[in-house]
């Protein structure tokens, strides 16, 4: 779960994940500053002429919803609206401009391998098919092999594919990986004097079904690959690898299980790994922070809405490994998704359902400095125990805190400002000077940091609080931009919640008056709560120059809000 005292570590990817490419590394972020200007500052005012000519000058996206759809600008925001990509189990690597997304093909049937790409996450190419067994006289995998899971990785200029399928010869799935010379392939299997990836697949490990494998390079050279067993259960193993083909099994070891605090513990008191009896552990992806291994995976059936991403942590790569876990807490070690419990009639059973559901399978990226997560999601945004439903990509963002721990602001729905590597924004807001009027832990307006769950203790003390009548927020910049537009992203809770801002100012005679939220598309029917990560989101047609931004509310009854972002250039 996310810590109370949150700053962004400077992250540089190569390190965390421990992945050789080519794409740039991180840089450190500036922190932001909450002293006042040294000059006696101006005094806040109630309100502001209008400058703005509606509807032309700014874009405020709540009122160009429709049917459950945006317009905005695509080189400035994404929406996950669960339609581009049909690629579940999704893992996305990063080569020159280009992101490839490569997954299992529920399309095709799990009978191949395809590959789409995208370089600004709002359009996407379908690269086509870029490994096919039946292309392979001989091959080890049934005739429909159920592949399931590939990921992609280059190491010395060759690009591996490592997936799971159904062999012929016992009917048992068996992990494996072909290679190319391109990213785009095509994949053949590997065939050496040592092996023979051909008639065999390469990792076996006793007659054990076996699935989702990813791999992982630390600091030191060494090679790992971590993947879900299913026998009694299913759980995660890690080994290392002699190389990209070939592990020592001499070190193999047992790492994770539903519902256990640690390696070595039995008792299965984390009861939101295992909702309704499912004992699964599967889609494993290892993140190295502050030289602490953080191996990632998400809990329950994927089929269910409560599949989600958990984590544990360990000194070394191989374990043991334990879960963050306080008796009487719960959720402690949840990063992403529906906090589930076994009460099929509580309202956290029923509490995304039209928002998010079975939120999972994950993969950790770079968007230039910023670490992103890929995961797949419901098409339908719910689960009511019926048939099978499509599953797609969507992405979010991963920060750490102080010591290192990952968080998550997602799932999302709203629309989300691009990493600055993409859209060429910078999020000015981080490092602003800030000046409020009636407002307490303004520092929460910066530290990436954004409630998810209305249901965990103390959370609401971690949003921004907003006083009876008005209150202000300024935030001056250290030096003149253009700003291309904003998100103020709300509170979770319907209680505190801020449906309209009075004005948000930015000077020489530009405002922005009377801005609404969408409450009908992400308000839960029982207006307990708002979904996670909705936010007030306006674009400008053309940058407006300011070296400051006034934020004014004006709430019979007080309000929160989370995080502020201020796209310019």
């Amino acid at each position: 779960m996310k810590n109370n005292k949150l700053i962004l570590s400077a992250v540089f990817l190569a390190s965390l994940l421990g992945i050789a490419s080519c794409g740039p590394t991180s840089q450190p972020t500036t922190e932001p500053s909450t002293e006042p200007p040294s000059s006696e500052p101006e005094p806040f005012v109630e309100d502001v002429e209008s400058r703005f000519e509606e509807g032309y000058d700014y874009i405020e996206h709540s009122k160009t919803w429709k049917k459950g759809k945006y317009s905005y600008d695509p080189s400035m925001w994404y929406v996950n609206d669960l339609t581009e990509v049909p690629l579940p189990d999704p893992q996305v690597y990063h080569e020159d401009s280009t992101y490839y997304i490569v997954g299992t093909s529920d399309n095709g049937g799990a009978r191949y391998i395809e590959m789409y790409s995208t370089e600004d996450f709002n359009t996407y190419k379908r690269e086509g098919i870029v490994y096919n067994s039946s292309d392979y006289q001989g091959h080890w995998e049934a005739d429909n092999p159920a592949v399931y899971a590939p990921e992609l990785y280059c190491f010395d200029g060759v690009y591996y594919m490592y997936y799971s399928a159904v062999s012929k010869a016992d009917g048992i799935r068996y992990n494996s990986v072909v290679k190319a010379d391109s990213v785009l392939g095509p994949y053949e299997p590997i065939v050496t004097d040592e092996v023979d990836g051909l008639s065999n697949p390469l990792f076996v490990n006793g007659k054990r079904t076996a699935l989702d494998s990813s791999i992982f390079v630390d600091d030191d050279g060494k090679m790992y690959m971590y993947y879900s067993i299913a026998y009694n259960g299913q759980y995660i193993g890690g080994v290392e690898l002699k190389n990209p083909y070939t592990a020592d099994w001499s070190t193999y070891r047992d790492l994770i299980f539903p519902g256990t605090i640690s390696t070595t513990s039995t008792d299965k008191v984390l009861e939101w790994e295992c909702y309704r009896g499912n004992h699964i552990v599967e889609g494993p992806f290892m993140i190295k922070s502050n030289g602490k291994y953080y191996l990632t995976y998400s809990a329950n059936g994927c089929w269910n809405k409560y599949y989600n991403v958990c984590y544990a942590v360990s000194d070394s790569p191989l374990g043991d490994y334990v879960k963050p876990y306080t008796e009487g807490q719960i959720w402690t070690n949840l990063l992403m998704g529906y906090p589930g419990t076994n009460d099929s009639e509580s309202e956290v059973y029923k509490q995304w359902s039209g928002f998010a559901s079975g939120t999972g399978h994950h993969c950790f990226f770079n968007i230039g400095d910023q670490v992103m997560v890929g995961y797949h999601a419901h098409k339908n945004r719910d689960w009511n125990g019926g048939s099978f439903t499509p599953r797609y990509f969507a992405l979010d963002y991963l920060y750490f805190d102080e010591e290192g721990v990952p968080y998550i602001n997602g799932p999302s729905w709203s629309p989300q400002p691009l990493p600055e590597a993409i859209s060429g924004y910078k999020n000015i807001a981080k490092g602003a000077t800030i000046r409020t009027e009636n407002v307490v832990n303004a520092e929460a307006l910066t530290n990436d940091y954004i409630v998810n769950y209305y249901n965990l203790p103390g959370e609401d003390q971690k949003e921004t609080q907003l006083g009876n009548g008005y209150s202000y927020i300024e935030l001056t910049f250290d030096k003149e931009y253009s700003i291309a537009g904003f998100a103020v992203f709300n509170s979770v809770f319907y209680s505190k919640a801020v449906f309209d801002i009075k004005y948000v100012d930015f000077g020489n005679k530009n405002a922005c008056k009377d801005l609404s939220f969408l409450e009908q598309a992400f308000t839960f029917e029982n207006k307990q709560f708002i979904f996670p990560n909705s936010a007030f989101t306006v674009e400008f047609i053309e940058g407006v120059k300011s070296n400051k931004v006034t934020l004014c509310f004006d709430l019979e009854n007080g309000g929160a809000i989370n995080e502020i972002v201020v796209l310019g250039y």
